[in-house]
């Protein structure tokens, strides 16, 4: 399925996309969710309409990455989730194309499909802030938007903190 969107809509939050093939516009919420299931590809264009770049390689997480986000998460990281790894999905906290968000372990997290589609779908935002990460209410949910801290659920993770604390 692809979706054509302007990077500036996109990354605005505003407007909306097309369903290839299809003459109805479609939510820039929806664009969202492909993009984060499906992926994105950026493309440029000249002044006559001709594609110039074709955008970045890679936004799926690769087997090898899922296993290290897997061993650091231990589920999904939505404060107070008890879904398990194997319900989880990962997401770019700086999304793929919205923010040209790198695909790379350090800015990835495990969601659940629920939350992922909570998080996109209402507005919320997480940031990383080194090895944490921080889930921030939209405005109509907080109006302070307080970060919430999305601890790890990973019994392994909990023991290499405690052993490295201990030292």
């Amino acid at each position: 399925m692809r979706v054509l969107v302007t990077a500036e809509a996109l990354r605005a939050r505003d407007g909306h996309g097309r369903l290839e093939s299809c003459d109805e516009a479609v939510s820039i919420k929806t664009v969202e969710r492909i993009a984060c299931t499906h992926g994105t590809m950026g493309l440029a264009f000249d002044p006559d309409g001709q594609p110039l770049d074709v955008g970045r390689e890679q936004r799926l997480y690769t087997r090898r990455q899922r296993i290290a986000l897997a061993a650091r998460d231990g589920g999904c990281r939505w404060p107070g989730c008890e879904r398990p790894l194997s319900w989880t999905e990962a997401h770019h906290t700086k999304h793929w194309h919205r923010d040209d968000g790198p695909t790379d372990v350090a800015d990835g997290l495990l969601l659940c499909r629920h939350h992922h589609l909570l998080l996109h779908n209402n507005h919320w935002e997480i940031a990383r802030d080194g090895g944490r990460f921080c889930l921030t209410p939209p405005i109509n949910v907080d109006a302070a938007q307080t970060p919430v801290l999305m601890p790890s659920r990973s019994a392994a993770m909990r023991d290499l903190q405690r052993q490295t604390q201990a030292v």
